[in-house]
């Protein structure tokens, strides 16, 4: 995937294989990216120098994160731990697309 910022509109894409965040123009709806699975989180509403804004990309972040890395079945260890693994990477990248030094910072407390 690519990485592109642009000025006018900020969505976040989460892909799940490459975990990449990626911003991009445009508003799309969660479908495959070269064959990964992506989600959109738009936060062009949101003011990131502020806590509370912060606080709500996080979430937006993370919610996203788990709906394309997908269910995971309790009892399965493994997959329980790929699932975690998969979201945290997606998180990670993400944030680091958005590149804000309070998101970062704040993921960085949580972690």
């Amino acid at each position: 995937m690519n990485k592109q910022i642009t000025g006018v509109t900020n969505i976040l894409v989460i892909g799940v294989a490459l975990a990449v965040g990626v911003l991009a123009q445009g508003v799309q709806a969660a479908e495959p990216h070269d064959g990964v699975p992506v989600k959109n989180v738009a936060y062009q509403d949101l003011d990131l120098n502020t806590q509370a804004g912060v606080q709500v990309l996080y979430k937006r972040i993370q919610v996203a994160a788990k709906q394309v890395c997908g269910k995971v079945e309790g009892r399965d260890l493994r997959g329980v731990q790929a699932h975690d693994a998969c979201v945290e990477r997606a998180v990670s990248d993400a944030v680091g697309a958005v590149s804000n030094r309070m998101v970062i910072q704040a993921v960085a407390q949580v972690r």
